[in-house]
């Protein structure tokens, strides 16, 4: 059995806000992109996703690219019903035979 994983989409453009001074964070339809914060010493540092450093900048609009070129700052496509249900699924038979598992360890008496 191959499994795929959903495509990656871009969706909407992104939006930065200053929060304060010498601090940039992105967003995309809501969804937290990455930010950028200024050093003491005047440059910008980019950072992903996940809060990762990606480099650092002259300038804010430097900083500001890098971010949204990042490749964890793309959004995944959404799952279709079909993929919702075959995870769904595996997820109940893992549960099932945790549960199992569990009651058989309670039911074994320990060897000492």
């Amino acid at each position: 059995m191959t499994s795929v994983l959903p495509a990656r989409v871009e969706r909407g453009r992104v939006t930065w806000v200053r929060v304060e001074d010498g601090f940039h964070v992105a967003s995309r339809a809501g969804e937290f992109v990455g930010f950028a914060e200024r050093t003491p010493d005047g440059h910008l540092v980019g950072f992903d996703s996940r809060s990762t450093p990606i480099g650092r900048y002259e300038s804010l609009a430097e900083a500001q690219r890098a971010v949204e070129a990042s490749p964890t700052t793309v959004v995944q496509a959404p799952l279709t019903r079909r993929t919702e249900g075959v995870l769904q699924a595996a997820a109940t038979v893992a549960g099932m035979l945790a549960l199992g598992v569990l009651a058989v360890a309670m039911t074994v008496p320990a060897v000492a």
